[in-house]
Formats: structure tokens, sequence, C-alpha cells
């Protein structure tokens, strides 16, 4: 917009605010209540013809402030569902876990029954099986671990994901509170 373009746009506006101001001013009082008696469809056509005038940015605004309980319901609502999902995630990262370190113990010990029914080879075959519990313990636990830990990675990115959803929401309303 040019600058020519705004000054007339600004003026337009003082000039209805003027207009508006004298209507207010010229109308008749109510006796012994001190308010006025104005012709309602003057004033809102006044007020239309300003809001007509007014950059795009201020009908975005005000767009945005209607919009703004269904704005944080969405929001609301995506939160919820991303920490539900995470959940679910935990949960079946753990499930399988579990599974794993049951399937790797069933493995580890029926190993160690083979090579403890071998006569000859008796004292390491115990000692083999005491390698192969440990060593399915170990990677049991590091399974578990590593499942806790990439639930609490997911469950870290979720928060972070809200936070920055809500502080677009608080910058959104902080936002329209100004044009108030």
């Amino acid at each position: 917009m040019s600058g020519n373009n705004k000054q007339e746009l600004e003026l337009r506006v003082l000039e209805l605010l003027e207009e508006f101001e004298d209507k207010l001013e010229a109308s008749p009082t109510v006796p012994l209540t001190g308010k006025i008696l104005v012709d309602r469809q003057e004033l809102l056509s006044i007020i239309k013809d300003i809001n007509m005038l007014l950059p795009d940015e201020y009908q975005q605004v005000r767009f945005i402030k209607s919009q703004k309980v269904q704005i944080i319901e969405e929001a609301t609502s995506l939160a919820d569902e991303l920490v539900n999902n995470a959940r679910h995630e935990e949960l079946r990262i753990i499930e399988t876990a579990k599974a794993q370190e049951t399937e790797i113990l069933i493995d580890a010990t029926n190993r160690a029954k083979e090579l403890i029914n071998e006569h000859e080879i008796m004292r390491h075959a115990r000692a083999k099986a005491q390698e192969l519990i440990h060593e399915a313990e170990n990677r049991a636990e590091g399974i578990r671990s590593g499942s806790y830990e990439y639930a609490e990675e997911v469950m870290k990115r979720v928060e972070l994901n809200i936070s920055k959803i809500l502080y677009t929401i608080k910058e959104n309303i902080d936002e329209l509170d100004e044009f108030k």
C-alpha cells in the first residue's frame, strides 16, 4: 500500500471517528440518568465503515480471536492423543522386551540342560550354562533398560511437543490480548 493510500485511509478513519463522536455528542440525553438516545443503525453503519477500512491483519486477528476456544480444544485434543500414543508405545515396548527376555531365558535354560546332559563335559557345561544365563540376563536387562530409555525419550519428545503447542497457544492468546 502506498504512503498516499495509507494516509487517505487514516484520514477517512479519523473522519468516521469524528462523525461517530459528533453523533454521540448531538444525541439527546435521558433525564436523570446521564444516558443518551442514539440511532443504533447510524452508529453501526459508521462502525462497519471503519471496519471495512482496517487492514486485513485486523480482520485476521478478529477471526483468530473468535476461533480461540476451538484452537485450544484442538491443541488439547492433540496433546491428549500424543500422550496416549506414547503410553501405548511404552507398553508395547515393555511387553516386547519381556517376551524377548523370556525367550532368551528359555533358550539359555534349554541350552544349559543340553550341556548338562553331556556326561564327559559336565563341568564345562555348567560353566557355559551359567555364562549363557548371565549373558541372557544381561541382554534382557539391556533390552529392558533400552526400552525404558526409549519410552522416556518418546515421553520427553511428547512433552516438548506439548510445551511447544502450549507456548504457541500462549503467544496467540497474548497476541489476541494485545489487540483488545
